[in-house]
């Protein structure tokens, strides 16, 4: 398997538990938890969507085309993010929230900042040991 490929197994793989999780139907939900912390859930599960996406789209140009990278890293999460949510509405126990998508987009957002400012770390040691 090449690089270029082998980069994509992880995002793959996630968005797969993703839609496992919200594919269950009347999950278990522990009781005493705050109100949506469900919120924290989607943050976390789409942050790390994003860091693997953006590590699998590569860092080569990092500090040229970051925006577009991002822009691009977001648009894609927050849309699968969407079509998760309209997906949800189907599935017994669960439902389509819109506080829902907005925490996954945050999360694909914050995940594409966490990659992107440590693929910026890595390279600049590489470079200071050059």
């Amino acid at each position: 398997m090449n690089a270029r490929v082998s980069r994509l197994v992880p995002p793959v793989v996630w968005a797969l538990v993703i839609e496992v999780a919200t594919s269950w139907p009347n999950p278990p939900v522990p009781g005493g938890l705050p109100e949506h912390s469900d919120k924290v859930v989607h943050l976390v599960m789409y942050g790390v969507f994003g860091a693997l996406i953006t590590r699998s789209v590569g860092s080569d140009g990092w500090r040229s085309r970051v925006f577009a990278r991002g822009l691009m890293v977001v648009a894609a999460i927050s849309c699968f993010g969407a079509l998760d949510e309209w997906h949800q509405q189907f599935i017994p126990g669960r439902s389509m929230e819109l506080g829902d998508w907005i925490a996954d987009t945050t999360g694909a957002l914050l995940g594409f900042l966490f990659s992107t400012f440590m693929a910026g770390v890595v390279l600049r040691r590489r470079d200071s040991r050059s």
